[in-house]
């Protein structure tokens, strides 16, 4: 059997392990309250939807970032999980190179959050239909940014689980850092009017800045003009294409240190 055949089988029993567990219909669960929750809490709060199809757009993004977040749960446990629970001595051992092993499980995890984000975007798209009778182009753009910063997420989460001991760890720190120390040092950036699209969770704002920077994001949840001398610092969306960059670099680094660290560890 060639390593490509191999490769074909690892993702396919790896990704039947993720459509067999509670936690991926757990994140379709949370991705439909999300959305659910924007489509009644803005007219319930605002006094109706936004005149702007794009601002409407930008605030449904919500639920297809959250899929994205799923990822973590998807792959914290696919390389700790094995020294873990041992069951490294028997996969490691068969004549398959852990390199393709490892692959297996990314594509896996790729193809379980590619469905959530696909499921967020029906949404999205069926809501914005429905309301405003039209789906603004960037949408689409939208939902490209989205699988990439997932795939970057993924590679992240790959590269904290070839280090932990146990996949609650790799899970743990992974969400640490994407949700709380990178939008930490990102708003410090911010503030000092500083370079921040490297940050990875400045790339994830892409996936709503798509459609026309911070300020239409805001104007969801502010009205008109109200943010005016709020803020201390200019508030300046970074280029998309700077985004997509560190969103690739995040992706390739991620996923090449995890494949590095993971063919040298030890079982024992």
């Amino acid at each position: 059997m060639s390593e490509l055949e191999k490769l074909r089988v690892v993702a396919g029993y790896e990704f039947l392990k993720h459509i067999r567990r509670k936690r991926l219909y757990v994140i379709f669960g949370l991705t439909l309250a999300a959305e659910l929750a924007v489509l009644i809490g803005m007219p319930t709060l605002m006094d109706g939807y936004p005149n702007s199809v794009r601002v409407m757009a930008a605030m449904l993004s919500i639920g297809p970032s959250l899929a994205t977040i799923g990822a973590v749960f998807f792959a914290g446990d696919a390389i700790a999980g094995e020294f873990e629970s041992k069951t490294g001595y028997i996969l490691f051992t068969n004549p398959i190179r852990r390199i393709t092993l490892i692959a297996g499980k990314y594509l896996a995890c790729c193809a379980a959050v590619i469905l959530l984000v696909i499921f967020g975007y029906v949404i999205v798209s069926i809501s914005l239909a429905v309301i405003y009778g039209e789906v603004p182009i960037e949408t689409a753009k939208s939902f490209g940014l989205c699988l990439l910063f997932a795939g970057s997420v993924l590679s992240v989460t790959f590269f904290f689980s070839s280090l932990s001991k146990g996949s609650m760890g790799a899970t743990v720190i992974t969400l640490l850092c994407i949700m709380v120390i990178f939008p930490i040092i990102d708003s410090v950036l911010m503030m000092a009017n500083k370079p921040h699209w490297f940050m990875l969770s400045t790339a994830g704002d892409s996936v709503a800045t798509v459609y026309g920077g911070y300020e239409i994001f805001l104007e969801g949840v502010v009205p008109t003009g109200g943010m005016d001398g709020m803020l201390p610092f200019e508030l300046s969306t970074p280029n998309i294409g700077l985004m997509v960059l560190a969103m690739v670099i995040y992706l390739v680094a991620g996923l090449a240190l995890s494949f590095l660290i993971s063919r040298r560890r030890q079982l024992a």
